[in-house]
């Protein structure tokens, strides 16, 4: 039943796709609530809508798969069997700031997706229910799933939003697929998003798929850095077989070099640490341009810590909560707790971002600009020029981002990380969708309290194959890193080749973050040439991962020419699958016979060819 404050309307999707856009228009002037029920919608009826076939098990709400996509880069983004939900943390509660829209959780039992999400039929019988917000521009939209009522309710983020006679209030696609890639394919078709990618393409090769690659200081060194330090890894990065010179460099591939966290002075000082960098940053950026790199640079711009000059230096800039007190917006130990955001209806604020920008890239000399915490730039608060939190947000990043250009005629790219994915697409087309990896399988501490978003390579391939929808259609997918390293490394040999593969199959960015100065000779380079032969081998294949029923972490892989298939199991025990397996034509082997099944080795990749 639609909110009678509301008319919807119906009509065909662009681009030739099957299916239906639904539309909410306001009938009256009104203030909606934060979270605002559109409707909630039988799924019979959004099936047909869709074009589903009848019968088919996709629209079977008590037996399909349900892909919750999670509201931000780090919020969970998997697929959910019945019963199955994406819970909550734990005594630190303030970790669901990482995860949620920064609103009470509603409990009631569904789950549910930001964004874009689907009805996928568990046993193979049938296809998949797809449905998608379409325009960042409007409200973003969660849908939640009632399984025991057959419903899909559909919930606009309205947060101090007005909306007048006549005006649209959300849009939604909904359409119907025989599989994941032709579900990936519509996708991509609804959402239009081809001349964001377009803007990216000087980080990869002419007519090739895009696949940007790099290095960045973060997963070995973390914020200790230093401008020596960072010179001696640009220094060696050309020296031996590293996996960035072996599969990027020696080829001639564009490359990004990216100095992380540790360089400022603190979060929300965006100036140079002197004390660590002295020959200041645009030395460093020259520097790596000579030696044939694209120069990179973290910053979290909406984000800052409660040292941070700014506090003091202009309070209006800073967001208040309702009691005027400035809003919590995160916390993380390591930036002393509680930290606070940016107040982006403040005229001044934004010109202060753009210019953040302007130095970086003009001044410094760095092209590819990793922006980071965005979720602060989304939050529920005391905005000193009300407006619908959507729109202030939308805002602001358009003019983070408005530089595609340097002075001297070079491109720029953005990555986005820990941004509302709905809102970015657009303006973020380079997008890290999972939790961080880790140099560990996973984190007990941040486990044991049920943090979904927390590093951890499990979890954080856990969200590359459920994001994998959104690679080329909504986003470049950027899975964070892998390792080849021995040094500083918790992951087993085989973990390690699990985390590469996952992120090379079902994603495009590829990052690296060893310490090229620490290059094993032995053990490392025998490793990382073994991968380099596994992504030529599997460059020119489109794979899908799709979660194996009654297995919570066990996909079967598929390529879309059915030239390949296999097995990710993530799990901490082998698998018994009754599938058949040559092990004289695997690619990657960690399997074994057993009577009339196969057992798969507990986190691993097991990837094998089709005849002919």
């Amino acid at each position: 039943m639609t909110d009678p404050r509301l008319e919807r309307s119906v009509r065909p999707l662009p681009g030739g796709v099957p299916g239906s856009l639904l539309a909410w228009k306001a009938l009256e002037d009104f203030e909606p609530p934060a979270a605002f029920d559109l409707e909630d919608a039988p799924l019979p009826e959004l099936a047909a809508l869709a074009g589903t076939p009848p019968g088919d098990a996709s629209a079977d709400a008590r037996t399909a798969f349900f892909w919750a996509n999670g509201w931000q880069s780090w919020s969970p983004g998997w697929e959910l069997a019945p019963g199955e939900r994406h819970g909550r943390v734990r005594l630190v509660t303030k970790l669901n700031l990482y995860n949620e829209r920064h609103l009470p959780p509603r409990r009631d039992g569904r789950a549910e997706a930001c964004f874009s999400g689907w009805l996928r039929a568990a046993d193979g019988s049938g296809g998949i229910l797809a449905f998608a917000a379409t325009d960042p521009d409007l409200a973003p939209l969660t849908f939640r799933l009632d399984r025991k009522r057959g419903t899909l309710g559909l919930e606009a983020f309205c947060a101090g939003a007005r909306y007048a006679k006549g005006e649209t209030v959300a849009e939604a696609a909904f359409f119907h697929a025989p599989d994941f890639f032709v579900a990936r394919d519509r996708l991509k078709a609804v959402l239009g998003n081809g001349a964001a990618f377009a803007k990216l393409e000087f980080l990869g090769e002419k007519g090739k798929r895009l696949v940007p690659g790099g290095w960045e200081s973060w997963y070995n060194h973390y914020s200790d850095i230093d401008g020596r330090l960072i010179r001696a890894d640009l220094e060696a990065i050309a020296a031996n077989d590293n996996l960035l010179n072996e599969y990027y460099l020696r080829r001639g591939k564009p490359t990004v070099f990216q100095v992380d966290d540790g360089w400022q002075r603190t979060v929300g000082d965006w100036r140079p640490n002197d004390s660590r960098f002295p020959g200041g940053m645009a030395a460093l950026a020259a520097d790596i341009e000579a030696k044939g790199l694209i120069p990179g640079l973290w910053m979290a711009p909406f984000a800052v810590r409660s040292n941070a000059p700014i506090m003091t230096e202009h309070p209006d800039w800073i967001l208040k909560d309702a009691r005027g007190r400035p809003a919590v917006v995160g916390w993380q130990p390591a930036w002393d707790g509680d930290w606070h955001g940016l107040d982006l209806t403040v005229p001044e604020v934004l010109d202060y971002l753009e210019a953040l920008i302007e130095t970086a890239a003009n001044d410094w000399g760095f092209r590819y600009l990793k922006l980071d915490f965005l979720f602060a730039g989304a939050h529920v608060g005391a905005w000193s020029r009300p407006d619908a939190v959507h729109r202030i947000y939308r805002r602001a990043v358009g003019r983070l981002t408005r530089l595609e250009r340097t002075h001297s005629g070079k491109p720029v790219a953005y990555l986005g990380c820990g941004a509302p994915l709905g809102l970015s697409r657009d303006r973020l087309p380079l997008m890290r969708i999972g939790a961080d990896t880790l140099e560990r399988w996973d984190d007990l501490q941040t486990r044991l309290v049920n943090h979904a978003g927390r590093p951890s390579a499990w979890v954080n391939m856990k969200d590359t194959i459920g994001r994998a929808p959104l690679d080329g259609a909504a986003f470049v997918n950027d899975p964070d890193v892998v390792f080849c390293r021995t040094e500083n490394m918790g992951l087993t040999e085989t973990e390690k080749e699990t985390v590469a593969l996952v992120s090379f199959l079902f994603a495009s960015q590829v990052m690296f973050s060893d310490d090229p100065e620490a290059f094993d000779e032995a053990e490392e380079k025998a490793f990382t040439a073994r991968v380099v032969a596994l992504y030529d081998r599997l460059a020119p294949a489109e794979c899908a991962a799709l979660r194996i029923p009654d297995f919570r972490d066990v996909y079967r892989v598929s390529s879309r020419d059915r030239s390949m298939d296999g097995v990710v199991n993530l799990s901490d025990r082998a698998a018994v699958l009754p599938l058949a397996f040559d092990p004289s034509r695997a690619l990657v082997d960690h399997a074994r016979p057993l009577g009339g099944g196969t057992t798969f080795e507990a986190r691993s990749v097991t990837l094998w060819e089709n005849p002919a």
